[in-house]
């Protein structure tokens, strides 16, 4: 109708039209529509009678047509009452059809009941029911007409066309929602419900979801907009899968609960994530188990800054901590995450600590837990970037393992309850230093366990976790923004991935199950090929995959070859078989380890050989005592071959000369696994250091070598080297 009335004004007429009345006050506006609303009624009125009552309209009294009138004024007057005439136009809705409809009925039941007194009953009857049905069409075919008329053409194209994918309530919902913004035009429906089929839903089609490559192919849409705020992950990525061979720009709609709680908007409609391409669901959290971590508990998070352990922070907080200790080295990241929780409504139920503080450093490690309280440790400072690790391994060892040492050894002295170690599975046969020293961390806490007294101890392995920083979807989203190429570092490389509340929460209910040295870990399902991540991430934001051949299309994915200490794949497991746990989707291993006495000569070299600045040392030692970490071996070792036997001979002279890791022993349970005797030549309350008395003495001469000179630590480095097996 408005294409119509354009036409019929002509497009300069109406659009000078529409700009004078927009340009009107507000008084006024409401005059001309009072007016519009006053000659249309008019109208109604003047059809009903003609209609029913011509034959004997000339023998009325004059009364009768003051009546009829008064009845059209009291349908105005009504209609400016109810707030029709309040209603911009332009954001008309269906409360315009019930305050319009409300106005109608009550001045036509009003206008009954006068003109049942003075007319014959049929009439009496029929001329306000015409009245109200015409004068109520016409009240919203003329908001109709104000709808096209008023916005213009320009406006009402220069949206991208949308296909919204899903007529159910989120697709109504987002309809409704875009019909009055520029930025998208929605102009047709598809849903896989058959009774849907061939409705309209705000003026739109609904087509089967078969038809959505038809569509594409007539040029229909150029987006589509998917509106399945309630399907499951498998239904949603079953959805993209079928898109992702249209090639175009897919935007997803909010969840309901997140619009219900008013944390999103309908219309704020987000890319497609990585999470939304991974074939598994989320792995739903026991409740009891965060609860009984952290309910009521003194908290300390290293690392609190980062990805993990920020989230750490906020799960801690939402679940009920009295204190939370941040332990962080960089300012800025400190600055964010305690600004972040201060700002939370459960701030005044949680009182958060914020301390400037590098877990390297024993000393103030050691006055934290002096200072504070501490019952749980969460410990997830780390470096764990590969190829920067790679290329600095010294400061890699000192700020994963020294840290590690130093925390858990002054969470035992503590008396802390728990203490949870955050690894990963690349400390899982490393071919980097990353995860030889990350197992090397599990290996410091394994042996902590001998005699960790009250304090249970536990590790925590899982893959990728998303939006993480240094995380591989950042950077893809970047290079398809700029038009590629999108690196890849070889075809066949594959990674677990996870979320970031689900990590931090598998660590919290691992703590919670931790006794004397588990390594638990996340069955994640299938890993993902990052070749086929990035190939939908590229066709999901709308662009096509160039062809190497050819160089036909918008994106090229080019392969950079492995770096430096990178695998093809990623494992979770040594060597050890599983074990089920009470939370269906987390297992357990109790793997190899080393005991107290023989990590003790093997940690000393190893951090002497990082504070010296010596690579070969640092490496050799690592070699030694990280099963799969082979020194000088190439980074794409993922099958177990070796290109030269050189490294491998090293490793078994290592081996032959250094006591092997043993199978962790069933200790002796007691019922409260947090309160485990102490060896019989101990006092209980006294619990021995993570190392015992010569780990403490190791742990003092570490601390001075910290602070030591340049001339200090090549000595130290020497005299460690000289007792070290491989230079016997």
């Amino acid at each position: 109708m408005g294409k119509h009335i354009r036409e019929i004004l002509g497009r300069d007429a109406a659009a000078h039209l529409a700009a004078w009345l927009l340009s009107q006050s507000k008084v006024r506006k409401q005059i001309i529509i009072s007016i519009t609303d006053l000659s249309l009624l008019t109208g109604a009125m003047v059809i009903a009678l003609l209609v029913v009552a011509l034959p004997s309209m000339g023998t009325w009294p004059a009364a009768n047509y003051w009546i009829l009138a008064g009845g059209v004024l009291l349908a105005v007057v009504l209609l400016r009452v109810l707030g029709v005439h309040h209603i911009v136009s332009r954001h008309a809705d269906a409360d315009l059809i019930e305050r319009s409809f409300g106005a109608l009925f009550i001045a036509s039941i009003v206008l009954l009941g006068v003109l049942s007194l003075r007319l014959p009953l049929v009439l009496a009857l029929a001329i306000p029911f015409l009245f109200g049905a015409m004068g109520f069409t016409a009240v919203l075919m003329s908001r109709a007409v104000a709808v096209r008329l008023l916005t213009p053409a320009s406006a009402r194209k220069r949206g991208a066309r949308v296909l919204i994918y899903g007529a159910g309530q989120g697709g109504v919902q987002l309809a409704a929602a875009l019909r009055n913004g520029d930025r998208f035009c929605p102009v047709v429906f598809v849903d896989s419900n058959p009774s849907l089929h061939g409705r309209r839903i705000h003026g739109l089609q609904v087509y089967p979801t078969t038809a959505i490559e038809r569509l594409h192919n007539e040029g229909v849409f150029e987006q589509v907009l998917l509106a399945v705020p309630s399907a499951t992950p498998q239904q949603r990525l079953r959805i993209l899968e079928q898109l992702e061979a249209l090639s175009v720009k897919v935007l997803v709609m909010p969840a309901l609960e997140d619009i219900a709680a008013g944390i999103s908007r309908v219309d704020q409609l987000r890319e497609v994530q990585v999470e939304d391409l991974l074939p598994r669901s989320a792995v739903k959290p026991d409740k009891s188990l965060l609860c009984q971590s952290l309910n009521g508990k003194t908290v300390l998070v290293t690392g609190a800054g980062g990805s993990i352990g920020s989230e750490l922070c906020r799960q801690a907080m939402l679940h009920g901590a009295s204190r939370l200790i941040l332990v962080e080295c960089c300012e800025y990241s400190l600055y964010k995450i305690d600004h972040e929780l201060r700002q939370s409504p459960l701030q005044g139920q949680c009182d958060v600590v914020p301390l400037l503080i590098n877990a390297v450093n024993a000393q103030q490690i050691t006055r934290a837990f002096q200072e504070y309280p501490v019952q749980v440790v969460y410990h997830a400072a780390a470096y764990k970037h590969v190829p920067l690790v790679e290329a600095n391994p010294c400061a890699a060892v000192l700020n994963n393992v020294q840290a590690t040492q130093s925390v858990v050894t002054a969470a035992i002295l503590a008396g802390v309850e728990r203490f949870v170690l955050v690894s990963t599975d690349k400390a899982v046969r490393p071919t980097n230093v990353m995860g030889a020293s990350k197992r090397f961390c599990e290996l410091v806490v394994q042996a902590a366990a001998v005699n960790a007294g009250r304090t249970a101890l536990s590790m925590v392995r899982f893959g990728n976790v998303l939006g993480s920083s240094g995380s591989v979807v950042p950077l893809f989203k970047e290079q398809i923004r700029r038009g590629g190429p999108v690196t890849v570092t070889h075809p066949d490389v594959t990674r677990y991935f996870m979320t970031i509340p689900e990590a931090a929460q598998l660590v919290i209910q691992a703590g919670a199950m931790g006794d004397h040295g588990e390594v638990f870990l996340l069955q994640m399902g299938q890993p993902v090929k990052i070749r086929d991540l990035a190939e939908r991430m590229i066709h999901l934001s709308g662009r096509t995959l160039m062809d190497p051949a050819s160089k036909q299309g918008d994106v090229e994915i080019r392969y950079t070859g492995l770096r430096p200490g990178e695998k093809l794949y990623e494992e979770l497991l040594i060597g050890a078989e599983a074990q089920p746990t009470p939370h269906p989707r987390i297992y357990k291993a109790a793997e190899e380890w080393f005991t107290p006495e023989v990590l003790e000569l093997h940690l000393s070299a190893l951090l002497a050989a990082a504070h010296g600045g010596d690579v070969r040392a640092l490496k050799c030692t690592l070699s030694q005592c990280v099963a799969g970490y082979v020194y000088g071996a190439p980074a794409v070792l993922h099958d177990g071959t070796f290109p030269d036997e050189a490294p491998r001979q090293l490793t078994k002279t290592a081996e032959a000369q250094v006591p092997q890791p043993t199978s962790r022993p069933t200790p002796a349970t007691p019922a409260d696994d947090r309160h485990r005797p102490a060896p019989a030549h101990h006092p209980p309350a006294r619990p021995r250091p993570a190392f015992g008395p010569a780990g403490a003495e190791a742990a003092g001469v570490l601390r001075q070598m910290a602070t030591s000179s340049a001339t200090s630590d090549a000595g130290m480095t020497a005299a460690a080297a000289s007792q070290h097996p491989l230079h016997r």
